[in-house]
């Protein structure tokens, strides 16, 4: 071969290669106008939240909402078991934390809180803010999880709503927020959609000085998720609770949860000879929900754990938090497995979509023992009263209360009480609430497993009944050796995070 045609080969074969390089780094064409056809966790064309140093940059994470009255619900894909601990009341935040690391998609609405670091010479102002959709996911098959009264403490106080975003229908959310040269500013956005199965991110319109950008919000490099809406798993009993005191209520569909209110045939001397040849029957758009107050109003800390937790002293050790140690301590042990102890507080709800007229109905409330269990080593015992309230003073929402016996299987609360739902809005549910007290007694310690046994009689005859739980486990409540103070002093604490004893 000459040695012309050997350079006109090398020529051509050195333009091939250098054509391919190019067309690989070459920025991809978008599918859409508003979802690029990006890889997760790839570069979109607004710029980063991670920009080089000298410009604003930015940063979010997905949460769980920010009121008392939000509802959260997702997919956990591959439909993985969910575990006890993250279900029930005042167990949100585990059951966010369980459900997000395992790729949980949100259905119907997505919560997201972000700050913005502005730079260190100069200020910034958000002029406008968007969702934006992005490439298309699979339709997310699982197990779905929900969240009754998702109010995400890990949110600062400062990070307002900034606003309510629908990706079905995409527009600018204008703004005017201000931070100075090297500060931060940030909020809660809400996304919405009824049919998009998709990633999605925020985009954030700012002036840094004189300057226009747009920055990029995202999870870390990665999209936020979304899918559309699935069948709630909450009732109207579960959502009214949040009104009456109760803390947030974790859920999942497919638990053994008894608390959407099953039906069984009447028992009791109430019932007639039609009641017992036939199923109860339960009247359209009727449900009850129990629920274990937290610590509020007059209400203690007192619990039970089977060792010490540690991080309780890191959080009664922090004396700048005045009115907010007792519910921080209690939600830690919780999260550690410990049990209630002592006398406390419950609330009963009841929802009817079509209640019955004043006076027109009446509840029979009773405890049943599932089992009383006897610890083999003593517990450490853990106390958190409020600040300038006495170490006894019972709840005075409070119409009644029971003394737990060990040898008593089923212990009625009420009794033919009078029922008066009541309608706070035009559509709503009527509702109406019991708050009992039930001391646990007996000697040592002990812990009961008890469901709470409802029946809702009409003078018509009909009725309703329900078995009452935590989330599908009973209710559990221990006792306390001596009643009032803790067994040794060790973990007793003042709401301001003194420890005394």
């Amino acid at each position: 071969m000459s040695g012309r045609r050997v350079f006109l080969l090398a020529f051509f074969v050195t333009g091939v290669l250098v054509a391919g390089l190019v067309a690989v780094l070459a920025p991809q064409e978008p599918r859409g106008t508003a979802s690029p056809a990006t890889s997760p966790g790839s570069v979109p064309p607004a710029e980063p939240g991670g920009a080089a140093d000298g410009r604003s940059r930015g940063t979010g994470k997905p949460i769980l909402g920010v009121s008392w009255s939000s509802i959260w619900s997702a997919t956990v894909p591959k439909g993985e078991a969910v575990p006890g601990r993250v279900l029930g009341t005042g167990r949100c935040a585990a059951l966010h934390r369980w459900a997000t690391a395992r790729a949980a998609v949100p259905r119907g609405t997505a919560a997201v809180a972000f700050t913005l670091a502005a730079p260190e010479d100069r200020g910034l102002v958000v002029r406008s803010l968007r969702v934006v959709e992005g490439r298309a996911i699979a339709v997310p098959r699982g197990r779905d999880v929900e969240c009754v009264g998702a109010d995400d403490r890990t949110v600062a106080r400062g990070l307002g709503l900034w606003g309510k975003l629908s990706l079905d229908a995409p527009r600018d959310l204008g703004l005017s927020r201000y931070a100075r040269p090297g500060a931060t500013v940030g909020g809660v956005v809400e996304t919405r959609t009824t049919g998009c199965s998709c990633e999605w991110w925020i985009e954030v319109e700012v002036l840094e000085g004189d300057a226009p950008r747009t920055v990029r919000i995202d999870d870390g490099g990665r999209p936020f998720t979304i899918a559309p809406p699935v069948a709630r798993i909450g009732t109207d009993a579960q959502d009214a609770t949040q009104q009456y005191g109760a803390a947030d209520i974790a859920l999942a569909r497919g638990s053994v949860a008894l608390a959407r209110g099953a039906a069984a045939p009447a028992r009791g001397t109430a019932a007639t000879a039609r009641d017992a040849a036939a199923p109860a029957r339960i009247p359209r758009g009727s449900s009850a929900h129990a629920v274990r107050l937290l610590e509020g109003g007059a209400q203690t800390v007192w619990m039970a754990a089977d060792r010490e937790v540690p991080a309780v002293d890191r959080i009664t050790g922090n004396l700048d938090v005045p009115g907010t140690v007792c519910g921080r301590v209690e939600r830690v042990l919780m999260a550690a497995g410990a049990r209630r102890a002592g006398y406390t507080t419950y609330g009963l709800v009841l929802a009817d979509r079509s209640p019955p007229g004043p006076e027109e109905a009446v509840a029979d409330v009773s405890l049943r023992v599932q089992k009383v269990e006897r610890p083999r080593t003593e517990p450490a015992q853990y106390d958190c009263y409020g600040g300038g309230r006495s170490e006894w003073q019972r709840d005075t929402r409070e119409r009644t209360y029971v003394e737990l016996p060990p040898d008593v299987p089923d212990l009625p609360v009420f009794t033919a009480e009078p029922l008066r739902f009541h309608e706070d809005r035009a559509g709503a549910p009527g509702t109406d609430v019991l708050y009992f007290g039930v001391s646990p007694m007996g000697p040592g310690h002990l812990t009961y497993h008890f469901t709470i046994e409802v029946t809702v009689r009409t003078p018509s005859g009909e009725f309703t009944r329900y078995t009452l739980d935590d989330a599908g486990r009973p209710f559990v409540l221990a006792t306390r050796p001596d009643g009032v103070s803790p067994s040794d002093g060790e973990h007793t604490y003042r709401e301001i995070g003194q420890r005394f004893g």
